[in-house]
């Protein structure tokens, strides 16, 4: 049986699920340092710098074609999760995330989210999508 997995967003607590069996995900981990130039020297200095960053990108894919009527438009499901990108008053960044598949986790910020329609019917409505998500924290 292939587990679902689950974004949530952490500040209303709206999840959406979604069959994630990847061939692979990235998690990408970058430190946060400075170079210091000393006059008349070949040699930098590597100073620490406040935090760095992780990105967590995956490819989602969405299917409705076994759905009828109005559940087959993947349309307003892909809206819901495009608004999780959009900053927050007062803060000006947008809501947290949370990814969980299995017992895996991954909390962030969407940095990104590309879609991809491959499958329509006859109508137009589009029935088949890849999304590629990046998570940032």
């Amino acid at each position: 049986m292939l587990v679902k997995a689950k974004l949530t967003q952490l500040e209303s607590l709206e999840s959406l699920e979604v069959l994630w069996n990847p061939q692979s995900y990235r998690i990408e981990r970058r430190t946060a340092f400075s170079v210091a130039r000393v006059p008349g020297s070949a040699r930098s200095v590597l100073q620490g710098a406040a935090g760095g960053e992780e990105r967590f990108s995956t490819r989602l894919f969405l299917d409705s074609s076994p759905a009828e009527g109005a559940a087959r438009d993947l349309r307003p499901w892909v809206s819901r999760l495009e608004g999780w990108a959009a900053p927050m008053a007062g803060s000006g960044l947008p809501p947290g995330i949370l990814f969980h598949w299995g017992s895996g986790r991954f909390r962030g910020v969407m940095e990104s989210l590309d879609e991809e329609w491959v499958a329509f019917d006859p109508d137009g409505t589009p029935i088949r999508a890849w999304l590629d998500l990046v998570l940032i924290r």
